[in-house]
Order: structure tokens, then C-alpha cells, then sequence
């Protein structure tokens, strides 16, 4: 099985307004990382004073970064064929959808959280946030609330439980349709 894991940085959490900032992808054949990308994201509005605080990026980080229509092949191209992975993965999933439609990709592609799926595979644990499974799991301490960071210490997880359960049992957590295409144009 083939997956991308995703995490996303973003504006806010309000679904209308907010824009990514920074987004982070590895893609994963089984167990083994083939690749990871990385990019900071003009959103062409502010980042707001608490999403400075908790990722470290400012808006004047991103004044002379690519827009994300500037990126939005190269995403699109990178998730096709593959399982879309991320620790709650509703968040990522439709933030990077809305993304992608404004630029006239549609995104439709099988979806695992594995925020969900941890609490099945790793039960007993008090917290299951990104920071306490990847503890729990001795995933090396990784820069929180950074795209790229979060969605290695995400793969990190995923590789744990699939050495643990295998295809077969993380075939259960995934939504929607594994032989889909994937990603078409509109």
C-alpha cells in the first residue's frame, strides 16, 4: 500500500477563511519514506498572532514564499495513487482539498487518521495527541506544529503499526475507496 502522510500548518480554524501556511508530505511505499516535501505557503492574508506563537512561522516568513497555486501541481501530483494519512485526518484532508479546488483539482483519495487508529493499535495511552504516541512509540523529538516535522513523526506511527498489524489490519481504519484513481482535474 502506498501513502502520502500530510501535515498542514493553517491560519485558523475556521473552515471558510483559513489557508495553509505550510505544508509537509511523505510519501511512504509500505514501510519505507520514497520521498518528503516541504514548502512554506504564502496564504495572502496575515497569520494570526497565536498560530505565530505555536509554529514559529510569521507572516513576514512568507511574503516572498510561493502562493499555493504556485505549488499545487506539485501536491496534487505527489498525493495521486496514494492513501491520504495524517493525525486527524478530517483537518488535513479538507483543508488541502479546498486548496486544491480553488486551483481546479478535485481531491478524492482514501483517507486514515491516525489519531483514530492509534487508539485502536496503541490502547492505554492517556493522551493521544501527535507528542504522546510518538513517545509512546520512542519516535525522536521532532520540531511540533512544523509541517514537515509532524508528518514524519505522523509516518513514524503509521510504519510502527503496520510493522505491528500489518496491511490487512490498517485496512480497517481507512475511508472511502481504496481502488479509486485518486485526483482528477475538474
Amino acid at each position: 500500500m502506498n501513502f502520502a502522510i500530510v501535515d498542514c500548518e493553517a491560519t485558523s480554524g475556521a473552515k471558510a477563511t483559513n489557508r495553509i501556511i505550510e505544508i509537509g508530505i511523505v510519501l511512504m511505499d509500505g514501510t519505507e519514506v520514497v520521498d518528503t516535501y516541504q514548502s512554506l505557503i504564502d496564504p495572502g492574508i496575515p497569520v494570526p498572532p497565536f498560530v505565530e506563537n505555536l509554529t514559529g512561522i510569521k507572516t513576514s516568513m512568507l511574503v516572498h514564499q510561493p502562493q499555493f497555486k504556485d505549488v499545487a501541481e506539485t501536491v496534487f501530483e505527489k498525493l495521486g495513487g496514494r492513501v491520504f494519512v495524517a493525525h486527524n485526518v478530517t483537518f488535513d484532508y479538507n483543508l488541502v482539498k479546498t486548496e486544491l479546488a480553488r486551483t481546479a483539482n478535485k481531491l478524492e483519495l482514501p483517507r486514515l487518521c491516525t489519531l483514530k487508529m492509534s487508539r485502536k493499535v496503541f490502547p492505554g495511552l492517556k493522551f493521544y495527541n501527535l507528542g504522546a504516541v510518538s513517545e509512546y512509540l520512542g519516535v525522536p523529538d521532532f520540531s511540533h506544529h512544523r509541517a514537515l516535522d509532524d508528518a514524519k513523526a505522523c509516518a513514524e506511527i503509521l510504519r510502527h503499526a503496520l510493522e505491528k498489524v500489518g496491511e490487512d489490519g490498517i485496512r480497517k481504519f481507512i475511508t472511502g475507496k481504496l481502488l479509486l484513481p485518486g485526483i482528477h482535474k475538474f
